[in-house]
């Protein structure tokens, strides 16, 4: 059985499939979709408001604040994305699109970049995939009789693939909290003023550990925390 490849988007400028029957075919008629497409698209287009330019010592400057980039993050499903760094000798991209989904177990659609030199950016569309995915930080697989390591931490506004990173997924305890407080929004909202909260453990979504309750963060190490 053929093993589930990663959907991947038409690279900038790659006509899509139907385009190319229709240059194919010249006799196919544009639908009245087609047309409504190309006029919400064309709509949306020019909605489209655009960034002040400002001049910096001389230099056009856009400036974006913090706030804008996380926002634009989400647009692009980076919210959910994780980035492996991969071994030496490790195989191509059309066949790591293959093993990483089954790898990380993943359920929904993700989809799988290069994105620096021996670097693939993950994005998925489940947030259980993005959680799963970076439950070991340090992962391997075997391929054609040879095992390779690969890393796994998520990608974050301002990442730079030439350092190291200083995020980390880590489980947070809270002993002795009161049973009425183990709520998933609760326990989400008290984790958040330490760090990212992504996911609360097994015991405590069941309740079978009452005495404490355990939620999983993205901690930046470099961060002043309480």
């Amino acid at each position: 059985m053929a093993m589930p490849i990663s959907p991947q988007p038409l690279a900038v400028g790659e006509p899509s499939p139907a385009l190319k029957e229709s240059i194919q075919n010249p006799t196919n008629q544009i639908t009245y979709a087609t047309r409504l497409y190309q006029s919400k698209a064309a709509a949306n287009l020019n909605q489209t408001q655009l960034k002040p330019i400002e001049l910096v010592h001389g230099v056009p400057t856009i400036q974006f604040s913090m706030d804008e980039r996380m926002e634009f993050s989400k647009e692009e499903g980076l919210h959910q994305a994780i980035v492996v760094k991969q071994s030496s000798n490790v195989p191509d991209l059309p066949t790591m699109r293959t093993i990483l989904p089954k790898n990380f177990g993943i359920k929904g659609q993700v989809l799988i970049g290069q994105l620096a030199p021996r670097q693939l950016l993950v994005r998925a569309d489940q947030h259980e995939d993005f959680v799963n995915s970076l439950a070991r930080a340090v992962q391997y697989f075997n391929h054609n009789g040879k095992e390779h390591q690969i890393r796994v931490f998520p990608w974050s506004v301002g990442f730079n693939g030439n350092e190291e990173t200083t995020k980390a997924i880590v489980w947070i305890s809270f002993p002795k909290l009161p049973t009425e407080l183990f709520a998933k929004n609760v326990l989400l909202s008290i984790a958040s003023a330490v760090c990212k909260p992504i996911a609360i453990d097994k015991a405590t979504q069941i309740k079978s550990r009452p005495c404490t309750a355990r939620v999983k963060v993205i901690l930046d190490l470099l961060d002043n925390l309480p």
